[in-house]
């Protein structure tokens, strides 16, 4: 991996989205539980983008998994097959073998969707147990909080 993958990444990443019909529930609105893939998605492409791997390459070639420890969303306004969706990704805690993030959703229209707040924590993916974030990964992360910050 290069180290200039992270260094070089757009900061604060931005996801972009389409709501598709399949979003949407009963109400006409996208059901509440794909705001957590919405999230999900954009994450990963913050690893993509900022580390340079993706959660197969991280979990299959390199052994380490990012299992997710805590989550918290409001909802602030809701996303319809009209709106395309922009997730800003920031990064709010680093820790030995944790990595906290806020990400912020906004609709086409310029409206706050939506902010989350995902923490997960590096394991090792054959015993489970903690492992410390690679040292690569970690100066790419703190470059990015670097830039980032507000």
């Amino acid at each position: 991996m290069s180290n200039s993958v992270g260094i070089s990444a757009p900061a604060p990443y931005v996801h972009h989205r389409v709501i598709n019909w399949g979003d949407t529930d009963p109400a006409q609105i996208a059901y509440t539980v794909r705001f957590f893939d919405f999230a999900m998605e954009a994450l990963e492409g913050w690893f993509r983008a900022v580390l340079g791997v993706d959660w197969y390459v991280l979990n299959i070639d390199m052994h380490l998994g990012t299992p997710f420890v805590h989550v918290e969303m409001d909802f602030l306004a809701p996303l319809t097959p009209r709106h395309e969706l922009s997730m800003s990704v920031f990064v709010d805690k680093l820790g030995c073998a944790s990595l906290g993030f806020q990400i912020n959703g906004e609709r086409d229209d310029g409206t706050a969707s939506f902010k989350t707040r995902f923490v997960c924590c590096f394991v090792d993916n054959r015993s489970m147990n903690p492992a410390a974030i690679p040292a690569d990964f970690r100066q790419r992360i703190e470059a990015y909080m670097e830039r980032t910050s507000k």
